[in-house]
């Protein structure tokens, strides 16, 4: 058999063995457990390309009808496969791999297994209506006409790479920096065959002119060398987007890799929940996003606050650079959601400063009567005098107290635990029975009922109440009642000066030379520990009005009623000391 030698078939056999290089290449190159999909479908890219441009090599160079016959359909177990296998690595390329599914992928070869199934036999001339050889020159070349189903196949294949080359020349322009060098490439590698199929088929230029031959195989494994070129010189496959897409999809931290140049490459869908779409993220700065970044360490972290889902969170923004053989090609920013671990940390040190504030107040308010008691217990001893015993048991009475109220104070409020719908009178009813003092007068305006723990709202109450009674010589009066969002209670005592209300609920704060400064702070205590807030507000008076507000209330009264409730307290003398 006596073989036709044209450049056509030289020019194929060299394409051919070049897609098969840059396939084997890729299979040396990276290791079996880095074989992404992009990776693997690059490989099955160039073995499709390599198989068409070898096979059509054999179909021109064959003397034959049948020789021929026998190479065109061998050349389609490449061809026909070249349209899914682009979409394919197009899809992987993009982030997309997940289409490539168990299902979506023998439905993406459905139409070219068909065409490859009736290929031998040609049933009713599905595949070709007649094959013929035409001579130019003094070669001899296959002409057919082509069935139905072979259109089919031929229309689908457009489609399929008309597709990916949309879906990697979109992605090559949201690119920024130095891999849209790299993203420049991926597009030339689309545009080409593409290009050079289309010119081929509407016989347009010097490529129409070729008539008998078709370069499409050529310019195939032309891409696939730009491919290559992006793959492995400019080590796409390292960075994005294949990076925090195939590896990092599940992360729960946010990941931005970045170029260069600080712009933004590409993000992982945690990143999205911080900074917002990945659409609008592409090709900008970090910075522009986070400001912070732009003071961070080559290879440093910091915490930043920024809002996610209406809601202030804290994020450690960690950055480390990309790099392969001592060339860098940009960084990956971790973005660690840390929201709970601060919230935990704040609270730690808002503890650790109540301990100081402790400390601070148990070493002052308690080194004092210590030493009074000291003194006094010298004096009783040399004079026999039993004044000095009297003295002592008060100074021994406040020690008492105020151990009382410190152990409230650690407390903190947080006891919150039995609410339940209780009635504000009745609540202040039982604080006057426990004070019993015959100066203190309590009056209650329009009963509300609201939902509380009942033994700490009492407390509340019993506090108020009697820092009225420490801060007034002689009688007090007391009204309790709802107010906007919640109630209050005002006394009729000399008031708190506008340049003290922002104190008065501090640790250790007092007016009184005799006084703890704690029944305040426990007060805001289990206030704040309801989830309400307290403030010292203008009274109707010259005395102080504490209002509590963020407290869901119900009227209990008649409908129209105005209800007050007067409690006159006077039976057994208060038997300890008041408590601001």
């Amino acid at each position: 058999m006596h073989w036709q030698t044209t450049p056509y078939v030289f020019l194929l056999f060299f394409t051919s063995l070049t897609a098969l290089a840059s396939g084997l290449y890729a299979v040396a190159a990276v290791g079996r457990g880095d074989r992404t999909p992009t990776v693997r479908t690059f490989i099955a890219l160039c073995a499709a390309g390599s198989l068409w441009a070898g096979t059509y090599a054999v179909q021109i160079a064959a003397p034959t009808l049948d020789a021929k016959i026998a190479a065109y359909g061998a050349l389609h177990l490449g061809a026909a496969f070249v349209g899914p296998i682009w979409l394919a690595f197009a899809l992987s390329y993009t982030g997309r791999s997940s289409y490539l599914t168990r299902t979506t992928v023998p439905a993406l070869l459905a139409v070219p297994v068909a065409l490859l199934v009736a290929f031998p036999t040609n049933p009713a001339s599905l595949v070709l209506t007649d094959v013929s050889l035409v001579t130019s020159g003094s070669t001899a070349f296959l002409a057919t006409g082509s069935g139905p189903l072979y259109q089919l196949n031929l229309a689908y294949t457009y489609l399929l790479v008309i597709g990916g080359a949309a879906l990697v020349i979109g992605e090559s322009i949201q690119s920024g920096g130095r891999v849209r060098r790299q993203a420049g490439l991926m597009a030339a590698g689309a545009v080409v065959p593409l290009a050079l199929s289309f010119l081929h088929l509407f016989s347009l230029g010097p490529f129409g002119a070729v008539g008998e031959v078709n370069l499409t195989p050529v310019s195939l494994v032309v891409s696939t060398v730009f491919f290559g070129v992006a793959v492995f010189r400019y080590r796409l496959l390292d960075l994005t987007p294949i990076a925090s897409r195939v590896v990092l999809t599940q992360i729960g931290d946010g990941v931005v890799v970045l170029d260069t140049d600080g712009s933004i490459v590409d993000v992982n869908p945690a990143t999205e929940r911080f900074l917002g779409g990945r659409d609008a993220l592409i090709g900008t700065p970090l910075s522009d996003h986070v400001p912070e970044y732009a003071g961070l360490d080559v290879a440093g972290s910091t915490l930043v606050t920024v809002e996610a889902d209406g809601e202030e969170a804290h994020l450690q923004l960690t950055r480390s650079p990309l790099d392969r053989d001592g060339t860098q090609y940009g960084h990956a920013v971790l973005l660690r959601d840390v929201t709970e671990l601060e919230r935990q940390r704040r609270e730690l040190e808002r503890k650790n400063e109540r301990l100081d504030s402790f400390a601070s107040v148990v070493s002052h308010d308690l080194r004092n009567p210590l030493a009074v008691i000291d003194g006094y217990a010298d004096l009783a001893r040399d004079t026999g005098d039993p004044a000095h015993i009297d003295v002592i048991q008060d100074t021994a009475a406040q020690m008492q107290e105020f151990l009382e109220e410190l152990l409230q104070l650690s407390q903190r409020g947080d006891t919150v635990t039995d609410l339940q719908p209780v009635s504000l009178t009745a609540v202040a009813e039982d604080v006057g029975d426990a004070i019993a003092d015959p100066d203190l007068t309590v009056a209650v305006a329009n009963d509300v009922r609201l939902t509380a723990d009942r033994a700490r709202l009492r407390q509340v109450l019993d506090n108020l109440c009697r820092n009225a009674c420490d801060h007034v010589d002689g009688a007090v009066s007391l009204t309790i009642g709802p107010c906007a969002d919640g109630f209050y209670v005002e006394d009729d005592g000399p008031g708190i000066s506008p340049a003290d209300r922002d104190q008065v609920f501090d640790v250790g704060y007092t007016t009184r030379e005799e006084g703890t400064g704690l029944g305040l702070s426990i007060v805001r205590d289990i206030v704040e520990a309801h989830g309400w807030s307290i403030a010292v507000a203008e009274g109707t008076g010259d005395g102080a009005r504490f209002e509590v507000t963020g407290v869901e209330t119900r009227d209990v009264a008649e409908p129209g009623a105005d209800v007050e409730t007067e409690l006159d307290i006077c039976s057994v003398p208060v038997d300890q000391q008041a408590t601001d």
